[in-house]
């Protein structure tokens, strides 16, 4: 699985992202008060809490969809603060997942490299690594109205982890999930994050969820200034 690996980061001992006063205001809502951060190589930090405390937010921060009112963001010891998603080594898995309906399963991994203009032979071979790391082998040509939302979530997550971002930003990926598949796909991000080596960052209100999934990780709560 050497080919889909996370992209490593730099030598050092410096964190991978730091945030340093960061905050974010919409007119006079604060909906990230200045915060510090720091996100280690390697690190499955899960940020926790409550509906509207700004976790989504903070994550389009990290990401570069939403500039900071003050503060800065380092991603591998490079200022980033001012770059948007397309510049950063970052990748996110949304919520709603945001499969496209006209393709099927291989051709929506395959986006992202073809954007990207990536040789079609390594492309080829990025998503036959992808699709057996994510257990989606018999359901590579099924389209996306086909699948359950578990294989619509692993199918998302392939998307994004084929680009080999340093960091895997997770917005509630599990929300729309009943319990059962919600413990599945906790096995599932365990499994992914320890084969490939990368870090990622894990939105969720959902707090017993959110503990037996980082399970070794790390846990910030929003709830908590700073």
């Amino acid at each position: 699985m050497s080919d889909i690996r996370a992209a490593q980061p730099g030598a050092g001992t410096e964190p991978l992202v730091r945030l340093r006063g960061v905050s974010k205001r919409f007119g006079k809502i604060a909906a990230v008060e200045p915060l510090d951060l720091e996100i280690r190589h390697g690190d499955f930090l899960a940020i926790l809490g409550p509906s509207g405390c700004g976790k989504t937010t903070l994550l389009r921060l990290i990401g570069g969809f939403l500039t900071p009112t003050a503060g800065r963001i380092e991603i591998d010891r490079v200022d980033v603060t001012e770059r948007g998603p397309e510049r950063r080594p970052t990748n996110m898995v949304f919520q709603g997942y945001g499969l496209f309906p006209h393709m099927n399963v291989r051709q929506n991994i395959a986006y992202g490299p073809r954007l990207a203009r990536v040789p079609r032979e390594q492309i080829r071979a990025r998503v036959d690594a992808i699709i057996d790391l994510v257990h989606l082998g018999e359901l590579a040509e099924r389209a996306p109205e086909e699948l359950s939302g578990g294989q619509q979530q692993r199918v998302a997550l392939a998307r994004a982890l084929i680009m080999k971002p340093k960091v895997l930003l997770l917005d509630e990926p599990l929300a729309a999930l009943d319990l059962q598949l919600r413990k599945a796909m906790q096995d599932e991000l365990r499994r992914i994050h320890a084969s490939i080596g990368g870090t990622f960052v894990f939105v969720t209100h959902d707090q017993g969820g959110t503990i037996d999934a980082i399970d070794g990780g790390a846990l910030y709560d929003s709830t908590v200034p700073g």
